[in-house]
């Protein structure tokens, strides 16, 4: 840094002064809020966009309804700060860990003459459960099964109710280990990709337009 009492010429090259003085920066500034507000307003679209892509995309792969899922996928976000100067910043879905009961996949159960319950996790692929049947404990209606006991290796007759549950949300939209489950991560990230990039440009000229 140059000595205040030794410097005979001072040319501000940023901040308020250099803007002041010869307005180097008044374009270049322009430049930038206009591509600021365009990014920020794109973002907002994006944002308003990501749960209901994502309750679209769990439901064309599976036999689920929107309200169920709807309220198990919430929308985060935040900053990835590695060791470079690089920092990104994203969008994030979270969806619940937890397992939803069968039943909310299509469940239903013709009696105790039937194999067992019947219901179509993934879209096209029903199953029957061998043994299950849909009860009522303690005001929950679901698909259950007899616990099985493994010293006769049957189900026992009576005694201890197992409520079956199909996959999770989050097991739906991650993409782990789940054909399905990578459909729907694939599709969600098309339609953000698809929407964000046209909403970008969308925006940039609108701003551009302003500017003008």
């Amino acid at each position: 840094m140059a000595r205040e009492r030794n410097s005979a010429v001072k040319f501000y090259t940023s901040g308020k002064l250099a803007k002041d003085l010869h307005g180097i920066t008044d374009g270049l500034d322009g430049v930038l809020k206009a591509w600021d507000t365009a990014t920020l307003r794109a973002v907002s679209g994006l944002r308003r966009r990501a749960v209901p892509a994502a309750v679209r995309a769990m439901r064309q792969n599976y036999n689920v309804n929107a309200s169920t899922v709807r309220s198990r996928v919430r929308l985060d976000g935040g900053a990835r700060r590695p060791k470079r100067a690089d920092r990104s910043e994203f969008i994030s879905l979270w969806a619940s860990t937890r397992r939803l009961p069968l039943l909310e996949f299509g469940g239903r159960w013709g009696g105790m003459r039937t194999a067992g319950a019947r219901a179509t996790v993934v879209r096209g692929a029903s199953k029957v459960y061998q043994g299950a049947f849909i009860s009522t404990v303690q005001g929950l209606r679901a698909i259950r099964q007899r616990a099985f006991d493994p010293a006769k290796g049957r189900r026992h007759g009576r005694g201890p109710l197992q409520m079956l549950r199909g996959p999770s949300a989050f097991e739906m939209l991650s993409g782990l280990d789940h054909a399905p489950a990578r459909a729907s991560r694939d599709a969600v990230l098309e339609e953000l990709t698809t929407f964000y990039r046209s909403e970008l440009r969308r925006q940039w000229a609108l701003q551009r337009g302003h500017r003008g």
